[in-house]
């Protein structure tokens, strides 16, 4: 039997990482704000997203900008944390940069259509189990990072990712802060909203149908010297691969909601030196711009409690 929100250890892949496909059933708290719609050039006919600096990982981003970008959809910043799940507790850091399109091929019943969803370009987890079956069950673009999430008495949060520095091996002797930098890339502290941060409101991502629909493409390995996490999407179990396909998905979620706020705390400015040579005043923002994107989320956001989360195994397009 398996205990609530801890892993079975029954199954493992080829590189000895736990098996855990899809359904999964899952328990958490999360936080959640919009992002203003991207800003798209039209070339040769398809529409492309003008990205912010960090908003992929140079090793996938290719594959994540393909298909059509969908102008006028709003972009998403979440943190979650997990307490249950397939592959026990983790933590987790999203950006989803908008909707996207992509043209499937017709059949002798059907005729050529264009499907559509929101994608994640961006995203860390911080265990290998839900790297890697989040790359395998869904397409999902996940990395690994360290998390530090702390929750203060008067109903704030400080919510801190740092590099976990996957291309530089643990067998090596390299010095701990090396290792594990003490410098988050994301940063922010969450406040509750006076008067209405005190309601608290259920909420069912179902009401919106498929609105909230994913559409993600064929990711590839990560680099060389990587995690063995970061696997090819179409890696079988065994280690074999797979004809690449593109996964949709509508997750379900549920929980109660309370209105918050934010405070960006990474330092982004007073160590760049100006054009006459004197530092420039500090410049905050909620990431550095590189590990992750340095964009601004609307002040007013979401702070879920008790969520249930659902993810079924995807349509394979």
């Amino acid at each position: 039997m398996t205990v609530a929100g801890q892993p079975s250890r029954n199954k493992t892949d080829f590189n000895g990482i736990l098996l855990a496909p899809a359904p999964w059933q899952l328990k958490a708290r999360m936080w959640h704000f919009l992002v203003s719609p991207l800003k798209a050039n039209t070339i040769n006919g398809k529409s492309n997203a003008v990205f912010p600096a960090g908003w992929a990982a140079p090793f996938q981003a290719e594959p994540l900008a393909e298909g059509d970008f969908v102008t006028g959809h709003p972009g998403v910043i979440m943190l979650v944390q997990y307490t249950e799940s397939p592959v026990g507790p983790y933590d987790e850091l999203i950006y989803i940069a908008g909707k996207f399109s992509m043209h499937k091929e017709p059949n002798s019943n059907e005729t050529n259509k264009a499907e559509t969803g929101f994608r994640i370009t961006r995203i860390y987890v911080s265990t290998k189990e839900s790297a890697a079956n989040g790359r395998r069950n869904w397409n999902i673009a996940k990395e690994l990072a360290d998390f530090k999430y702390t929750r203060h008495s008067d109903g704030s949060w400080d919510l801190a990712v740092f590099p976990s520095n996957p291309l530089i091996s643990e067998t090596l002797e390299t010095p701990a802060e090396v290792r594990r930098p003490n410098i988050p890339f994301f940063h922010i502290s969450i406040h509750p909203i006076p008067m209405l941060g005190s309601l608290c409101i259920p909420i069912n991502f179902n009401i919106l149908g498929s609105y909230f629909r994913l559409l993600n493409p064929p990711i590839p390995n990560g680099p060389p010297g990587s995690s063995p996490a970061l696997v090819k999407s179409n890696t079988n179990s065994d280690g074999s691969i797979k004809e690449p396909k593109w996964a949709a998905l509508v997750p379900g979620i549920k929980g109660k909601m309370r209105l918050v706020t934010y405070k960006p705390k990474v330092d982004v400015g007073s160590d760049l030196e100006g054009e006459d040579g004197r530092k420039r005043k500090a410049h905050l923002a909620i990431a550095d711009g590189v590990n992750f994107p340095a964009v601004v989320p609307w002040k007013m956001g979401a702070y879920l409690e008790g969520v249930d989360m659902h993810f079924d195994a995807p349509e394979w397009l």
